[in-house]
């Protein structure tokens, strides 16, 4: 069912879970399996379903993301009618220096926007999450509902109700109680960061109602949708049932390059029924040496292995000399493994050069990861290599 509708997608977070992955990029902007940044899955959800004007509002560190989407070419978001648009803090008569506090804040300051295209509905999507998802099921849902705000849910383990935002529904699935990251909840349904809202609602109540308090931070979580459920609006929950993931976490982030290693992953990104598109360089393809050991592993182009490689990620333009040994690790672009090296359970960030006769070892609880502005750190704490001078 084509329908009038403008997404929104909130890509300023800072990611500072991530550590030092995100110190110099905002998190939407990391990379993913080595071709891809974890923006692609949301605007190619976004391409796939239909949706074809997206606003990306930036904030933290927005320089790399903003010349990684550029015109949207890449997500056929550039062709006639679609359109990619990158929104930050900005000055006005109005507001003066506006540096958007909160994520509801962040959309109802640039409301200018949604309002030229006048949609009958607004989606607005986190970037940060790995997920395949038909948003055009999500908005049909919201429509047979006679929902004002709809929140796409999934289930997850008692072990991570505290880090979402949980839901109580009755029998018809309408939301009858939020609450942003509880200590303690009987509830299992976690909101994806997810949401369609009926514009015209949207318009009318919450703009009207937050417009005098932007400064204070205005936040869908803690603002937007309790105000729904108190006003006793329309709002439900639309059960997701694939694969999704938070990758908040240096853990979660590794696990989810774990998942994509089992040939029977839900993800499945060979599905070229629904393609992730990314913008890629122009590579060489990769290169296996002929001493060298690769099992289940992912290596993308450019990248040279003369060493073995085992349940890893490799990414573009990287480098495992000879006689070093990679399991259960992801490696991204540029990195060089020296020879000699032993390196698992790890991230090892852009660019890095680990040192040979290196070892760096964490477990499934504790993945070590190694960046430019922790290596010194890390090579003390681990063991500096025998060949590396300071």
């Amino acid at each position: 069912m084509a329908v009038n509708s403008v997404a929104m997608i909130l890509a300023g977070g800072k990611g500072t879970r991530l550590k030092e992955l995100t110190i110099h990029r905002p998190k939407p902007a990391v990379s993913f399996a080595g071709k891809y940044r974890l923006i692609d899955f949301v605007l190619s959800n976004c391409t796939n379903s239909g949706i074809d004007q997206v606003g990306v509002l930036t904030q933290y560190e927005p320089l790399e993301l903003n010349s990684y989407i550029g015109e949207g070419s890449s997500w056929d978001l550039d062709v006639h009618g679609a359109s990619v648009t990158l929104m930050g803090p900005y000055t006005s008569r109005d507001y003066g220096f506006l540096w958007q506090g909160g994520t509801a804040e962040a959309v109802i300051l640039n409301m200018p926007f949604i309002e030229q295209y006048n949609p009958d509905y607004l989606l607005v999507l986190s970037a940060d999450h790995i997920y395949k998802m038909d948003y055009r099921k999500l908005i049909d849902y919201h429509i047979e509902k006679g929902s004002q705000l709809t929140i796409s849910t999934i289930r997850v383990p008692e072990e991570e109700t505290k880090r979402f935002g949980m839901l109580k529904v009755n029998h018809e699935n309408r939301v009858i109680e939020f609450e942003e990251k509880p200590q303690k909840t009987e509830s299992r349904l976690a909101s994806m960061g997810v949401y369609v809202f009926s514009w015209k609602k949207f318009k009318d109540d919450i703009i009207h109602k937050y417009q005098r308090h932007l400064y204070e931070g205005v936040d869908f979580a803690q603002d937007v949708i309790p105000y729904f459920i108190e006003t006793n609006s329309a709002v439900f929950a639309y059960e997701y049932k694939g694969y999704w993931r938070d990758v908040g976490t240096v853990e979660g982030y590794w696990k989810a390059h774990m998942d994509l290693l089992d040939s029977d992953n839900d993800l499945n990104l060979h599905d070229y029924s629904w393609p992730i598109f990314s913008k890629t360089p122009n590579l060489p393809p990769h290169h296996i040496l002929k001493d060298a050991k690769v099992r289940n592993a992912w290596i993308n182009e450019g990248s040279m292995v003369f060493g073995e490689v085992y349940d890893s990620i490799i990414g573009h333009r990287c480098i495992i000399q000879e006689r070093s040994i990679v399991e259960k690790s992801v490696i991204l672009t540029s990195a060089q493994i020296e020879h000699d090296c032993h390196i698992s359970y790890a991230v090892i960030g852009d660019d890095v050069v680990i040192p040979a006769h290196t070892e760096i070892h964490g477990d499934e609880t504790n993945i070590v990861l190694v960046t430019n502005d922790n290596l010194e750190e890390i090579l003390e704490h681990q063991g500096r290599g025998e060949d590396h001078e300071k």
